[in-house]
């Protein structure tokens, strides 16, 4: 799952604990100091989080979006979500 995050306190070994905008709240070792606010995936029955970049995200969409291209799975008029994945990973590092 993907879920914006805010910082809210560390535990006691100083690893970041953060709450999501749906109101879990997660361990986030990876969680940069100077953030306030950060993108974050997770598993719904976890205690810990990875940290997002959103440029690594965008990069990830656009190679999928590629292996789909070539595997030429999609034929005709792209749906609705081809079109805003697409859209999320414009300007994305070339990979």
């Amino acid at each position: 799952m993907l879920d914006l995050a805010i910082s809210i306190n560390a535990d006691a070994k100083g690893i970041t604990v953060i709450e999501t905008n749906h109101g879990t709240q997660l361990k986030a070792p990876g969680w940069p100091q100077d953030s306030e606010s950060r993108l974050v995936a997770f598993n719904p029955s976890s205690k810990t989080c990875e940290v997002i970049w959103p440029e690594h995200l965008a990069g990830d969409i656009g190679r999928a979006l590629k292996a789909l291209q070539a595997d030429g799975v999609l034929k005709g008029r792209k749906p609705d979500w081809y079109q805003r994945l697409t859209y999320y990973a414009e300007g994305a590092a070339k990979m």
